[in-house]
């Protein structure tokens, strides 16, 4: 019985150890959420905007190579998942969404942040760069650089389309995996009305788009990390919160069965000496 106290008394402790941990993660993640919230909140009209205007411009300039379409040998994935786990969810539905929009399709991944980078090196994929291990320190300069690399390898016919996948924060207690196709450039659906006839590109729209695809990309890389660590952080946040919760559950329960059996082995001892006396 006494081993028994002790089994449940180190359980308890090793639970309670647990416990801490969850709740300094759950600090960490809050005290940071408000900062990256704020952040995306500022890219979001950016990214808007910088989407619309492309895709209006796309629709104006059929002839440039950024939106002409292409016979699909290869596509590539630019991939944000997080920089560490114990997100709940969080980057296995980063990691299914590209798996369900590239079916049975070839494709390489630019990946960014630790989890992304470790994940794809570990099943062989062929990484167009292997650099961008954080997303919470993920630059500007970061951005321009990811630009580039996806502008010169689809020129040079390396990939035919890119595909941005990242995590929509929808609110704090909802994050959303989304698949955004990059290039070639094309017309949203629901965009609306064309805003192209309005507008005086010089010396033409092609020349001008041919320019300024790789700030465009730059700028929507930008925007997607924001979203995306503003998830990171609200689903770790919720994770580790529902972890504490249950550790204190179960220490409830454990603390419950140490005194039945701590009481059970005191009657045992009182037993065992009155029966003592009386022999």
């Amino acid at each position: 019985m006494g081993a028994n106290v002790k089994a449940i008394r180190t359980r308890i402790r090793s639970v309670e150890s647990t416990m801490h941990i969850t709740k300094a993660m759950e600090l960490v993640a809050a005290s940071k959420i408000r900062r990256a919230t704020q952040r995306m909140d500022q890219s979001r009209f950016f990214f808007r905007v910088m989407s619309e205007a492309f895709s209006d411009m796309a629709e104006g300039a059929l002839h440039s190579v950024y939106a002409r379409a292409r016979d699909e040998h290869l596509r590539c994935y630019v991939v944000i998942a997080g920089d560490r786990g114990l997100a709940g969810g969080y980057n296995n539905n980063v990691f299914k969404t590209v798996a369900l929009d590239s079916g049975e399709k070839r494709y390489c991944v630019l990946p960014i942040g630790k989890k992304a980078v470790e994940y794809y090196s570990r099943h062989g994929m062929d990484l167009v760069h292997d650099g961008f291990r954080s997303v919470e320190d993920f630059t500007m300069e970061d951005c321009a650089k990811a630009g580039r690399l996806l502008t010169e390898g689809f020129l040079a016919g390396q990939f035919d389309r890119v595909t941005l996948v990242y995590t929509s924060f929808i609110s704090m207690i909802s994050q959303n995996p989304v698949a955004m196709p990059l290039l070639p450039l094309q017309q949203q659906s629901g965009a609306g009305k064309s805003r192209t006839a309005e507008t005086l590109y010089e010396p033409d729209m092609e020349t001008v788009l041919n320019a300024v695809v790789p700030e465009y990309l730059s700028g929507m890389l930008s925007g997607a990390v924001a979203e995306s660590f503003a998830s990171e952080l609200a689903a770790r946040r919720m994770a580790m919160d529902a972890a504490s919760k249950n550790a204190g559950e179960m220490i409830d329960r454990l603390s419950l069965a140490y005194n039945q059996a701590r009481q059970g082995a005191i009657t045992q001892e009182i037993t065992e000496i009155i029966a003592g006396s009386e022999g």
